[in-house]
C-alpha cells in the first residue's frame, strides 16, 4: 500500500516544474542539515550549559531582540549557573558569571590565548603579536614585561610619578575654573587629561647612550611593530576606560549629592585646605576609597572584560572547554551579582566598609579582570583614578544644571560601558579655590 502512493506520486508530480532555485535552497538546507548534525556530533557531552541557537546564527537572533544585551547575559547565567555556553554563528562561547571560577580559568596556562583581531593586525603590522590586548605567546610575554619595565622606571605607583599626575590634575582643575560655573560635557577635559598622562610615558622617556640593551639589541620578536602596538593599546585601553570612569564619577556625584558632600567633608577633615590630596592620604580616607570603588562596581566600564581563547581543550568545574572556544569573564555580572553583593541594584559605598568605619576589599570587585592577564596598566589607572576623584571633589561640587533633563544612570555599551552625555556645573568650593590660582 505505501509503495504504489509513492508511485503514484512521482507519475503526478511534473519534476519540470523545479527551476534552479529550488534546487539551490535544497542543496543548502542539506548543507546545513548535515553540518548541524557533524557539529553536534564533534561537540563534547559535558559543554557547560545554556541557550540553544540557530544553525550557522546560534544565538545572534536573541540579540536582535533587546536593547540590554547585558540584561539578556545575566537572565541566562541566572537560569544555567556560573558557566555558560552557546554559539555566535558557529563559534563557541563560554561566559564565566562568577568570581571563582574567572579566577581559576583565568589562572590556567591554556586559557591565555587571544581570539584573533584581524583589523588590529593589518593596521600594526604585527599578525597575531599585535600589542597587549590580542599578543599571544612569547611576543605577548615580551611586550607586557617592556610595559611593565616603562612603568617601573617612571615610578607609576609611587611618589616620584605622582606628581606628574598631579601636576596634570591641577591643570584639569584650572580648565574647569574657566568655565565659571557654568554647564558643559566634561567628556573632552577629562579625555584631555588622561591623554596628557600617558603621553608622558610614552614619549617623556628616552634611553641613556651608555645603555647597553639599546646598543647591542635584543635576540627577541620585539620590533618597532610591537613598539606601535603597545602604544596603540595604551592609548585605547589607558585613557578610554579611566576617561569613562570618571566621567562616571561625576555623574553618580551628581545623582547622590549627600554621598558627595561627605567625601568633601572627608577630605577636608584629612587633607585640609590648603594642599591637594596625595596618594598617602588613601589610607585615611576610607569612605572616599568605598566612593571609587561603589562607582566602579556601579559603572563596570569594561563589562565583558577582553576575551580569551582556549589553546587545547580544558576542563574547568567539570566542563569540558574545547579548543578554539572563546572565553568572556562576566565582568559586570560578578560586579552586580545578587548572589555576592547586599541590595546590588543599590548605589552603597557603605557595602565596602567594616562595622567600625574600616575600608574592606571585596575579591568579587574585578574592575581590573583577575589572573595572568590582568590589566597591565592597573597601578597607572588606581593613581589617576584616585587624584582625579579626590582632587576634583576637593575643588568643585558637581550639580546638576538647572533646566536640564533629568539625570540618567543608563549606559551606552560600545568599546566601554560608557555613562550616556550629560552636563554639568563645576562651582568651586570657597574653602579650597585657592587652590586653582
Amino acid at each position: 500500500m505505501f509503495i504504489p502512493r509513492i508511485n503514484h506520486f512521482a507519475m503526478e508530480f511534473d519534476w519540470h516544474q523545479l527551476t534552479p532555485y529550488h534546487l539551490l535552497a535544497t542543496a543548502l538546507v542539506g548543507l546545513m542539515a548535515a553540518w548541524f548534525v557533524k557539529h553536534l556530533m564533534r561537540l563534547p557531552k559535558n559543554l557547560p550549559p545554556g541557550p540553544t541557537g540557530l544553525p550557522l546564527l546560534g544565538v545572534v537572533s536573541k540579540f536582535f531582540g533587546t536593547s540590554d544585551p547585558l540584561a539578556l547575559l545575566s537572565e541566562w547565567a541566572d537560569m544555567y549557573g556560573e558557566i555558560t555556553s552557546f554559539n555566535i554563528g558557529t563559534q563557541l562561547v563560554v561566559l564565566l558569571n562568577a568570581y571563582e571560577v574567572v579566577a581559576e580559568a583565568f589562572r590556567h596556562p591554556d586559557l591565555q590565548d587571544r581570539p584573533r583581531c584581524r583589523i588590529k593586525e593589518e593596521v600594526s603590522g604585527c599578525g597575531r603579536n599585535a600589542g597587549l590586548l590580542i599578543g599571544v605567546g612569547q611576543s605577548w610575554k615580551e611586550q607586557r614585561k617592556f610595559t611593565l619595565s616603562v612603568f617601573r622606571s617612571l615610578g607609576v605607583g609611587k611618589k616620584s610619578y605622582e606628581d606628574t599626575v598631579a601636576a596634570e590634575m591641577t591643570q584639569l582643575g584650572r580648565a574647569i575654573k574657566e568655565k565659571k560655573g557654568s554647564p558643559f560635557d566634561p567628556n573632552i577635559l577629562l579625555g584631555q587629561a588622561v591623554a596628557n598622562v600617558i603621553c608622558t610615558i610614552i614619549f617623556g622617556t628616552q634611553y641613556t647612550y651608555s645603555d647597553t640593551e639599546f646598543q647591542q639589541g635584543t635576540k627577541s620578536s620585539f620590533s618597532h611593530h610591537s613598539l606601535k602596538s603597545v602604544i596603540a593599546d595604551l592609548f585605547f585601553a589607558g585613557m578610554e576606560t579611566t576617561t569613562t570612569t570618571l566621567k562616571w564619577f561625576i555623574l553618580y556625584m551628581m545623582a547622590y549629592p549627600e554621598v558627595q558632600s561627605r567625601v568633601q567633608a572627608e577630605l577636608d577633615h584629612v587633607v585640609g585646605r590648603e594642599r591637594l590630596p596625595g596618594l598617602s592620604d588613601g589610607k585615611n580616607l576610607p569612605y572616599t576609597c568605598a566612593v571609587i570603588m561603589e562607582v566602579q562596581r556601579k559603572g563596570a566600564v569594561v563589562a565583558m572584560g577582553v576575551p580569551h581563547l582556549a589553546s587545547v581543550d580544558v576542563t574547568i568545574r567539570g566542563y569540558t572547554i574545547p579548543k578554539g572556544t572563546i572565553i568572556y569573564p562576566n565582568i559586570w555580572k560578578v560586579m552586580n551579582s545578587k548572589n555576592f553583593w547586599d541590595d546590588s541594584d543599590a548605589f552603597k559605598p557603605e557595602r565596602f566598609l567594616s562595622e567600625d568605619g574600616k575600608l574592606t576589599n571585596r575579591q568579587e570587585l574585578i574592575y581590573f579582570s583577575t589572573g595572568r592577564r590582568i590589566c597591565p596598566g592597573e597601578q597607572l589607572a588606581r593613581m589617576e583614578t584616585f587624584l582625579g576623584f579626590t582632587s576634583l571633589l576637593h575643588r568643585f561640587t558637581f550639580k546638576k544644571p538647572d533646566n536640564s533633563p533629568p539625570l540618567s544612570l543608563d549606559a551606552n555599551l560600545g568599546g566601554t560601558r560608557s555613562s550616556l552625555p550629560y552636563m554639568t556645573c563645576a562651582i568651586p568650593r570657597e574653602s579650597t579655590e585657592n587652590l586653582l590660582d
